[in-house]
């Protein structure tokens, strides 16, 4: 595990009662900035190992730290649809959350599709997920991408831990410029 020392991080809050260990930072806060660490060197020879990423309150003050795990050689093999485990750390190092993606088989079709996730009755609004662009080519090349989760400060931390999953699942289904 490669914890970069870029930002500053959240103090550790202190526990909440019914709310997972490490996942107590998600109570205090409505938004959340996920930005790719990018691998110039892994770009130019088109092979990276793992993708890393840092996990930032609206303030700019890390929260965690996630780091991709896969196969290097189902990677380039199989591009969005590879497997992979998403192991999301806390300023300490502790294991927050994992997240598995399975092999999973798609047509050029369902990549093409939007998608959206409400709740049953389709009347309340969870939270919004959004890709911001730089729109350069020097964005691309530096941590200039960002997908920005917002959601409201009274939502359970369990399905604000849920949207964040989902963001790193949409990155890789509908924005990942290579494997």
């Amino acid at each position: 595990m490669a914890i970069y020392d870029l930002r500053p991080w959240l103090s550790t809050p202190g526990t909440i009662t019914s709310c997972p260990p490490g996942l107590e930072y998600l109570h205090q806060i409505n938004q959340l900035i996920v930005c790719q660490h990018f691998d110039p060197l892994g770009a130019l020879r088109k092979f990276e190992t793992s993708k890393t990423y840092e996990i930032l309150n609206n303030q700019g003050q890390r929260i965690y730290f996630a780091e991709e795990r896969n196969n290097c050689f189902l990677r380039r093999l199989c591009g969005f649809s590879r497997p992979f485990t998403m192991t999301i750390y806390d300023n300490v190092g502790r294991d927050v959350l994992a997240l598995h993606k399975a092999l999973k088989c798609s047509c050029c079709w369902s990549r093409c599709c939007l998608q959206k996730l409400l709740t049953l009755d389709e009347e309340m609004v969870i939270g919004k997920i959004s890709k911001h662009f730089s729109g350069s080519v020097r964005g691309i090349l530096t941590n200039g991408e960002k997908l920005e989760i917002q959601f409201p400060f009274d939502l359970d931390v369990k399905i604000k831990a849920l949207m964040l999953g989902a963001t790193f699942l949409i990155d890789y289904m509908y924005f990942e410029l290579w494997p």
